[in-house]
């Protein structure tokens, strides 16, 4: 039986990661991986997330798209910061990143020769991260880092700032949606879904969110979808130090 396996905001959980693929016994040849974006930003191995994950794209087939922490370490390594913040504070995780990528990053003096020394040491891995779609969709579902925006007729016409970034406008709506197809999306800890303090998957009309919250030290999420559309799940916590 093939597996469709969801997960989301790895946030530099690289050994939580691959707990989590082999606890779900993730088949390359079996299973079907789809990534929903926030590789980078918060744990300790944004770097090794990156090159497992480019690596699983182009042997194995996995498809993986972009989130809004992707657009925050290409903005700060373009010299164009995240706007409400500085990238490196504490609540962007944007630090740990740049430590992973560029091992002698201190201070903000540093930003120069460190953006200069990731793009030339890590070009292959950066360019991945530029190239990551804003969305995926099969026959039953569409795949979001964020969510889509209700307010257009058509989900397509959503802007590729909200397929990553919008919150609340989408998964606060009580409205129909005009599609047939679920939405499965990131980005949004599904605690804040839920209303209590728990973090697996969140199942709403037409739409299921899986962000465990690892970046806060919560849980890491699988969803599985089986070939007759039964949905299952998998968490783990961190086994990053």
């Amino acid at each position: 039986m093939r597996r469709t396996i969801v997960i989301s905001d790895i946030h530099g959980y690289y050994q939580t990661f691959l707990a989590l693929l082999n606890q779900i016994q993730y088949n390359p040849i079996l299973d079907k991986l789809i990534l929903l974006g926030d590789f980078v930003d918060n744990g300790p191995s944004s770097l090794k997330v990156v090159q497992h994950i480019r690596s699983l794209v182009n042997l194995s087939g996995v498809r993986a798209i972009g989130g809004n922490h992707e657009d925050m370490f290409l903005n700060w390594l373009d010299d164009r910061d995240y706007l409400f913040s500085p990238y490196t504070t504490i609540r962007n995780g944007g630090f740990q990143t740049i430590r992973s990528f560029c091992p002698w990053y201190e201070v903000e003096s540093d930003n120069v020769k460190a953006r200069s020394y990731i793009k030339q040491k890590h070009g292959a891995e950066v360019q991945f991260l530029r190239n990551l779609k804003y969305f995926l969709e099969d026959e039953h579902h569409i795949y979001v880092h964020a969510g889509i925006n209700p307010r257009f007729p058509h989900w397509r016409q959503t802007s590729t700032k909200d397929f990553r970034w919008i919150r609340g406008e989408f998964y606060s709506y009580d409205g129909i949606l005009p599609l047939s197809k679920k939405i499965v999306f990131g980005h949004e800890v599904t605690a804040r879904l839920h209303k209590t303090k728990e973090f697996h998957p969140w199942f709403g009309k037409q739409m299921i969110g899986v962000d465990g919250g690892i970046k806060y030290g919560c849980q890491l999420n699988a969803l599985i979808i089986s070939d007759e559309l039964e949905y299952t799940y998998a968490s783990i916590g961190s086994m990053d130090g």
